[in-house]
């Protein structure tokens, strides 16, 4: 009876164990692509629960970068002999686009299932050139001048254009880039961040949403879009790249019957690689009043009053207006003059929408200390004209002054003796009353010490919330830091209010608050580049891979930018938990 017993047991073991079996496979929807083209690569889970298993993260795969994953799952029932079993599927798809042609492989994936690793195969994947895909049919709006035998490349593709090729170090350049389509465009991505190497960048424009216009290029009508303006200043002499603009397109094919909606079909386009030459700006000859300032300037000063007396200020104004590196280059030096305090200036730099011209404008505050005319001298202010290719310098006007007598009185470091006063005569007399009167000691007194000991604990204090008031009003850097924390929490509380209803605005709310975050916490301008956060981070020794998911959720939030409702359920709730725990890993970090 035992032993039936036991047998028993061990045919439900073995059933039980065979039900909770996992199986995990990977494929991919093509192995011959071209280097234009995107991979789907899916890694597929089945077994009879697996519905609380996450998304896995997919290690560096070299030759190829991830763009981001989506899920889908499915169920089957079967019965068998009068019992019914189950099967769940859960596939992960990744869209994977290769960075160069050539042979590659996607490695062996290592996934942890309830404390079981699996591995899937290796896949070898041949990347060409151009694309594999058939080009869509053109729009139906360029029917007439549609020609069948334009590819791909003639009908879609960026354009870099540059300003000027040929210029001097710290010159600045306007480089726009524009999308020339002839198709219907559904979505639009950027595919990763572009490394501007051996520039200074500022970032002109950038699209919030998708907007065309009709252009014509070399003869042929096209919808252009600006897709991204910036300013550079090269850093160094040489030969300099110029980036390529990496974009994801989704192109709506055109439907053939009432009943056909049309589909869309993705595409990876970069602009062809340019150049410029970049001359060293000539060391012989510089003069010593050179403030690095590199373009075309016009200088200007005034002062707000010339007479005044001793004790009294005055504030001394200069401003360089013009077309330039304003942003980098030194304020001139102003020569000391006997009898007058300068204060620390007041720098104020307003740009213009194009990133290279606006003015500079310096304000001194001036004390008079002593009666007398003064002259300030005339400020010499050096640039390097880009037009001539030569130094220029410019000066300021001198100013005479004339300082009275003011009603403050000034007493020497050393004070003079006080005037003793006598009552009576040069010897008091003694007092013959004899009568004792009791006095209470004070300081014998538990109450007196106790106020001593808050009056010296309130001091500390006072010095402190007096501190604190002063930065709180003239420093903005470290208000926007302290306020930091409170903007960030502000707009993950909207994203939280999206994520709750699955709408993918929570990504444009989770983006603009963690950017402005950390924008503050480093002092960097509002609206600052994903590059320039994390090259500042890094500066920081914030930790690699926290850097690598910042970055990633930077590139989704821009992906969904463009791409409205394109997000499941299941992508936003994913994403929505990585967001949180990303953040609270930041919130550790010292800044």
């Amino acid at each position: 009876m035992k032993k039936i017993i036991f047998v028993l047991g061990l045919l439900l073991t073995v059933q039980f164990l065979l039900s909770q079996e996992i199986e995990v496979e990977s494929y991919v929807d093509k192995t011959k692509i071209g280097i234009s083209d995107l991979i789907k690569y899916t890694i597929e889970i089945s077994g009879e629960k697996v519905g609380n298993i996450s998304t896995p993260r997919l290690p560096k795969i070299e030759n190829f970068e991830n763009l981001g994953s989506s899920t889908s799952s499915s169920s089957s029932y079967s019965i068998v002999n009068g019992k019914m079993t189950s099967k769940a599927t859960k596939s992960f798809t990744y869209s994977l686009r290769p960075k160069k042609i050539g042979n590659h492989l996607i490695p062996p994936i290592t996934i942890k299932i309830k404390h079981k690793s699996f591995t899937t195969d290796p896949i070898h994947i041949k990347v060409s050139e151009g694309t594999t895909q058939p080009a869509p049919p053109t729009s139906s709006s360029f029917t007439q001048q549609s020609n069948s035998s334009l590819d791909l490349s003639d009908n879609l593709f960026l354009i870099a254009d540059i300003s000027k090729k040929n210029v001097f170090e710290e010159e600045p350049i306007i480089v726009e880039y524009k999308l020339y389509s002839r198709y219907d465009i559904a979505n639009l991505a950027f595919a990763g961040d572009t490394n501007f190497e051996g520039f200074w960048k500022e970032d002109v424009f950038k699209p919030e949403s998708i907007n065309f216009k009709r252009e014509t290029y070399n003869g042929i009508m096209y919808n252009v879009m600006l897709m991204r303006s910036v300013a550079l200043f090269p850093t160094k002499s040489g030969k300099l790249n110029i980036p390529s603009l990496d974009l994801n397109v989704d192109i709506r094919t055109q439907s053939h019957s009432f009943f056909d909606f049309g589909t869309t079909k993705r595409y990876n386009i970069k602009n062809k690689p340019a150049a410029i030459n970049v001359r060293p700006i000539p060391q012989n000859n510089k003069p010593s009043s050179y403030s690095n300032a590199v373009g075309k300037f016009k200088l200007s000063s005034n002062i707000s009053q010339t007479k005044l007396n001793v004790g009294d200020s005055f504030t001394y104004t200069i401003t360089i207006s013009g077309t330039g590196n304003l942003k980098q280059f030194d304020i001139p030096k102003l020569k000391e003059v006997n009898n007058l305090r300068f204060l620390d200036p007041e720098i104020t730099t307003n740009i213009n929408k194009n990133k290279i011209s606006g003015k500079k404008t310096i304000k001194y505050l001036i004390i008079a200390q002593e009666k007398g005319n003064y002259t300030l001298p005339a400020v010499p202010f050096t640039f390097f004209d880009t037009s001539s290719g030569s130094y220029k310098t410019l000066q300021t006007k001198p100013y005479q002054l004339e300082v009275g007598e003011g009603s403050l009185t000034f007493i020497a470091s050393s004070s003079a003796q006080s005037i003793v006063s006598k009552e009576g005569s040069d010897i008091g007399f003694i007092i013959t009353d004899g009568v004792l009167t009791s006095k209470s000691i004070y300081y014998d007194k538990f109450f007196y010490w106790f106020i001593w000991f808050i009056i010296l604990l309130l001091i500390p204090a006072s010095v402190l919330y007096s501190n604190e008031r002063i930065k709180l009003k003239g420093n903005i850097d470290y208000i926007r830091q302290k306020k930091a924390n409170k903007i960030l929490k502000k707009y993950m509380k909207e994203a939280s209010a999206f994520a709750a209803q699955d709408d993918p605005g929570f990504y444009a709310a989770a983006q603009l608050g963690l950017s402005s975050y950390l924008a503050d916490k480093l002092k960097e301008p509002r609206g600052s580049s994903t590059e320039d956060i994390i090259s500042k981070m890094k500066l920081r020794s914030i930790p690699e891979d926290l850097l690598e998911k910042i970055k990633t959720l930077f590139n989704t939030c821009d992906q969904a930018r463009f791409m409205p409702g394109g997000f499941s359920k299941e992508r936003i709730e994913t994403d929505f938990q990585l967001i949180k725990e990303t953040i609270n890993e930041i919130m550790k970090c010292k800044f």
